[in-house]
């Protein structure tokens, strides 16, 4: 529409509504073009030599230049529109053109200066508010004003004089229902309740605003201050999410207000009392990128501006920032090589055992295959063949009658038969007297006859049991190590692992687990 609106007023050769239309290729054209077409239509309007066409086209340019933080040519344009807006006795845009210039002192900190403008902005547009024409709005400029004059006050630090300007401008939108406005003046008391010191009110009144904007725009001032107010009141986690919020904006715009130049400042001090160094840094060199910019286009506010973090400091925080962060990778990549090389050692350790642990699997597996029980093999090598070797196999122990030698020994061979080394209150006292013998002779017997001592011998034929189960019956691998000692008489898990590891060097767990993967691969 706005193409066919220019290209008509090209073939009328319409020097009005060209520049009308240029200025809404201006409005809706990002940076470069829309300064592009900001010159076209001052370019028109040099040609029609009409002050009132060039007051608007200059106008339209300082717009433009201050939307894109051109402060000083935004300045020059709208000093410019002034002088030909006073050759045409057009108020209209004289006072409009002053609104805007205020708004450039503003953001170069002249704010004494551009409150006497909007001082008379507010006059001018509420006397004549019911005058209405072509590109008039004088409603929507005397609230503009009120809200720029209370903002200003604010920066000054005068928050007493907003109150009948806040009364005013609530009565105004309440009577003309234009709740559109509402939210910005809440902010503007958001403001004046943090300058006040009222931290939890500034908090209510800020988020009641930022719920009743009801544009797609980024609202600065409000996320600004809800983040000092959260940062005042110590809840540090909450403030930090609404400078992130600006730096994230920023970070899309390239364009920041001065005023809300001390985000970065408490983001770097969250971030260095957290101790990530990586985010400060990050943070550090944002503002000094910001400040790089502010020197370019506030020659005169970057000399007055209130810094925490001044240039030099910042440099010299950015150098010791990097520099803790090269010594920090270097020590993290020694830390990783150090767990790269325990992590190998580790893996082959684990591997040289897994292999271990299959031999040994494989060993126990194996071994006796032809033989049924223990007590076959104590009858088939241990026990004598005949009279002759009777009475030289059961003479082994000085002191003790062969004759009894042999009752304990064939003793033991039916103690092992009927399996009664299963009963967890079994002990060497016990089976002595059931024996008719002394626990002296016993243990001696034992400890010759059967190469060890009484305790060992015992849980050895537990553990052999227990193999027993395992290796013939498979309902038992679903057994836990728990169960499968109750069974075996074991009187705790423990007493039982430690006695299988002992024979076998290893865990019970791990036998049971290398069994399962055996009878699953002999299933396929």
């Amino acid at each position: 529409m706005i193409n066919l609106y220019i290209q008509k007023s090209k073939q009328e050769r319409n020097f009005e509504t060209l520049i009308y239309a240029y200025r809404y290729s201006t409005l809706y054209s990002t940076f470069p073009r829309n300064i592009a077409f900001a010159d076209s239509a001052l370019s028109i309007a040099k040609k029609s030599n009409n002050p009132e066409f060039l007051s608007s086209a200059y106008v339209n340019r300082g717009k433009t230049w201050l939307d894109e933080k051109k402060y000083q040519k935004s300045l020059d344009d709208f000093l410019s529109a002034i002088t030909y807006s006073n050759k045409t006795g057009d108020d209209y845009t004289t006072y409009k053109t002053k609104y805007y210039i205020a708004q450039n002192k503003i953001y170069l900190g002249l704010y004494d200066e551009a409150q006497e403008e909007l001082r008379q902005c507010i006059e001018y547009f509420k006397k004549n508010i019911k005058t209405t024409g072509l590109g008039k709005d004088n409603e929507m400029y005397y609230l503009y004003s009120l809200m720029s004059s209370i903002d200003t006050n604010s920066k000054l630090l005068k928050q007493k004089e907003n109150k009948p300007l806040l009364d005013e401008a609530f009565d105004y939108i309440t009577v003309n229902n234009l709740s559109e406005y509402l939210p910005y003046f809440i902010t503007s008391q958001g403001v004046d309740s943090y300058n006040n010191k009222n931290y939890n009110l500034a908090i209510l009144k800020l988020k009641q605003a930022l719920s009743l904007f009801k544009d797609n725009s980024f609202h600065y001032t409000a996320n600004f201050y809800l983040g000092m107010s959260y940062w005042q009141e110590g809840r540090k986690d909450e403030a930090v999410l609404y400078f992130k919020l600006i730096d994230a904006d920023y970070s899309k715009s390239g364009k920041l207000d001065p005023h809300f130049r001390p985000t970065y400042e408490y983001l770097i001090k969250y971030f260095q009392n957290s101790g990530n160094k990586t985010l400060q840094l990050q943070y550090v060199k944002k503002l000094m990128e910001l400040d790089r910019n502010y020197e370019k286009n506030f020659k005169y506010l970057y000399t007055t501006i209130n810094k925490e973090y001044d240039t030099k400091k910042l440099q010299q925080e950015k150098d010791r920032l990097e520099s803790s962060l090269q010594r920090q990778r270097v020590f993290y990549f020694i830390l990783i090589m150090l767990i790269i090389s325990a992590a190998g050692f580790l893996i082959y350790r684990f591997l040289k055992l897994q292999r271990k642990y299959r031999e040994q699997f494989e060993n126990i597996i194996h071994a006796d295959e032809t033989k049924d029980s223990i007590t076959y093999q104590l009858q088939t090598v241990q026990s004598p063949k005949n009279s002759e070797t009777e009475e030289i196999y059961y003479d082994n122990i000085p002191g003790i009658n062969p004759q009894i030698v042999e009752q304990i020994v064939k003793e033991l061979e039916k103690f092992e038969r009927e399996k009664r080394y299963l009963d967890p209150q079994i002990s060497q006292k016990s089976l002595s007297e059931d024996f008719g013998t002394n626990s002296s002779y016993l243990s001696k017997i034992i400890n010759t006859y059967k190469d060890k001592n009484f305790n060992h011998y015992v849980n050895d034929l537990r553990i052999d049991h227990t193999l027993n189960l395992l290796k013939t019956k498979r309902k038992y691998l679903n057994k836990d190590v728990k169960e499968l000692a109750t069974i075996s008489g074991f009187n705790s898990t423990d007493s039982f692992s430690k006695n299988f590891q002992r024979k076998f060097d290893m865990k019970p767990s791990q036998f049971i687990k290398m069994m399962k993967e055996e009878a699953r691969i002999s299933a396929q």
